[in-house]
């Protein structure tokens, strides 16, 4: 039996925002994403939480989806990115992750965020948005203390139940900020690092640089998950041709964030965007050239989903990315690994 192989640089897992009209069609296409991905190997996938969205995404409860998931599937992680943890009662949010986690078999990812990209939603749940940040650390620390098999309050004899072993080393956070950054390190939690319109040199970077510089946890490593929009095509023509009417509906956003003045052009949109498209060498080239991924990343987590995405370009697109670009960038599916391992 020879030795094991280094563990691959990084996972690989996919983020979906569950985008459709039909609530049914859209729950049974993500059930559909999670036994394809899992069959190629990926490690996880991750859902991310809308609230009252009308459409833009359909799942306000990702656990509930995660459980149908959890039924379904043996190995690949369930993730959330993220649930928005000001909106939550922390005990019920451990309650429920905990259920999850014992019927998955400990494949629990939990992200947490503030809420900052949900701030019209803040008056439906009766909360003040300017105190999202204080509220999230409140909470998160509950949460966490919870998770990892502490008393409901001091003086108590409560504690969760199920329990959870591990899940509380299994928590990511979301933050844009120098400072929540740091505040994930102190917690000794993962850090996830979005898409949206976050340049991955000035702004990204900074935040990969301080939230390492802030770890001080000799016991543990720390944990970065990169997402990115990963969308390989025949051609760089046809991937834009692909994206190009939901590109379009962005750029208000882009206006309103004093990113741009007027509409440019798709080009230039898509590169606002953060998007890396085209045939799959030029989005292997292009993902290693991305000062915030490689040199960072423990998991990168690809959006392969547009609002118009049909579900066999969401398929073809998961198939591309582990069969030709992830690889290239140093990572193995699980079933290589596995053979590796005792081979």
């Amino acid at each position: 039996m020879t030795a094991a192989t280094p563990r691959p640089p990084f996972k690989l897992g996919f983020l979906t925002h569950a985008f459709g009209e039909d609530p049914h069609q859209v729950y049974q296409e993500l059930l559909e994403q999670f036994d394809v991905a899992q069959t190629l190997g990926f490690d996880g996938g991750w859902i991310a939480q809308h609230h009252l969205s009308n459409g833009f995404g359909r799942l306000p409860s990702p656990l509930l989806a995660l459980a149908a998931v959890a039924e379904r599937t043996r190995h690949i992680e369930l993730g959330t990115a993220v649930t928005v943890l000001p909106f939550e009662d922390p005990v019920r949010l451990a309650e429920d992750a905990s259920v999850l986690d014992q019927l998955s078999g400990g494949r629990v990812q939990l992200g947490l965020g503030s809420g900052g990209a949900n701030l019209d939603s803040f008056s439906a749940f009766a909360r003040d948005p300017e105190q999202r940040q204080a509220r999230f650390a409140e909470d998160q620390q509950r949460l966490q203390a919870l998770l990892g098999g502490q008393a409901l309050r001091t003086g108590s004899e409560l504690t969760l139940q199920p329990p959870a072993p591990g899940l509380a080393r299994r928590l990511w956070h979301s933050h844009a900020s120098l400072e929540g950054a740091r505040y994930t390190a102190s917690q000794g939690n993962g850090f996830l690092l979005g898409t949206a319109t976050h340049d991955p040199l000035t702004v990204q970077k900074p935040l990969a640089d301080a939230y390492l510089a802030a770890w001080d946890h000799p016991t543990e490593k720390p944990r970065i998950g990169v997402v990115r929009a990963v969308f390989p095509a025949v051609d760089q023509a046809t991937a834009q041709a692909e994206l190009a009417v939901d590109i379009e509906r962005h750029v208000p956003r882009l206006q309103r964030e004093g990113l741009i003045d007027q509409a440019i052009d798709l080009q230039e949109h898509l590169r606002l965007l953060n998007v890396h498209h085209g045939h799959p060498d030029e989005v292997i080239h292009s993902l290693r050239n991305d000062p915030a991924l490689l040199p960072y990343a423990d998991y990168l987590i690809v959006v392969v989903q547009a609002e118009s995405s049909t579900q066999a370009q969401v398929l073809e697109r998961l198939q591309i990315i582990a069969q030709q670009i992830a690889p290239a960038l140093g990572w193995q599916p699980r079933s290589t690994q596995a053979r590796a391992t005792v081979g």
